[in-house]
């Protein structure tokens, strides 16, 4: 069994075990308006149902225990991804298509730390900053997005990054909204702005790997 003492893990749980699952009447309602409208609380809503899909791609991964916030932390935003791209006239159901852009963004955080940690053992061991970087350049392509969504985030208004912490898991919408001082609704009309932001960047046109090299 999982065991994690991060202290948000166990607020994750409850959180998710109150998440409503759609009706595939339901579901289609709300690719429609996003599709039609872009309408913001529907692909919230939609965000928000798919979470457990979030978790159970993190739980077969396995990540390390010290790790497993982060891991969901990162399948959230393949999650925000997928449903940016998803087109539902494709005829690929959406879990399928989220599958992969979630374990994608987790395997790469993974990868990322497994990286970062080795780095630092051979600086460590060596004394050396002079490290090979090849294998990293050819991964720049595919992080590049998930990393310009981690930066709209941390430059998101301080309001608005802490109701998407409520979105991804590290918080609770009602403590977020007390701590705020805002109604429960305009919580979540903040979470929607914040997501709006997210969304502009995924939107636009993705940086190209030669773009992010120095």
């Amino acid at each position: 069994m999982m065991r994690t003492t991060d202290p948000f893990f166990a607020d994750y749980l409850r959180e998710l075990q109150q998440v409503a699952l759609l009706t595939p009447e339901e579901e289609a309602l709300l690719w429609a308006q996003v599709r039609a409208h872009d309408d913001a609380a529907s692909r919230a809503r939609l965000i928000e149902a798919y979470q457990p899909l979030v978790f159970k791609v993190a739980m077969q991964l396995r990540p390390p225990d010290a790790l497993l916030m982060d891991a969901i932390q990162e399948g959230t935003v393949g999650l925000i991804e997928a449903v940016e791209r998803f087109d539902p006239a494709r005829g690929v159901r959406f879990s399928t298509f989220a599958t992969y852009r979630i374990r994608g963004a987790i395997l790469n955080a993974l990868h990322r730390e497994r990286t970062d940690a080795s780095l630092d053992q051979l600086v460590e061991e060596t004394g050396e900053a002079a490290l090979a970087t090849e294998g990293v350049l050819q991964r720049v392509e595919d992080e590049v997005l998930a990393g310009e969504v981690r930066q709209v985030i941390a430059d998101l208004p301080p309001r608005e990054r802490a109701a998407l912490r409520a979105l991804i898991g590290e918080a609770e919408p009602r403590a977020v909204a007390v701590d705020l001082r805002v109604s429960l609704s305009h919580f979540y009309r903040i979470q929607r702005r914040a997501l709006e932001r997210v969304r502009a960047v995924l939107a636009g046109p993705p940086a190209s790997a030669d773009a992010a090299r120095p």
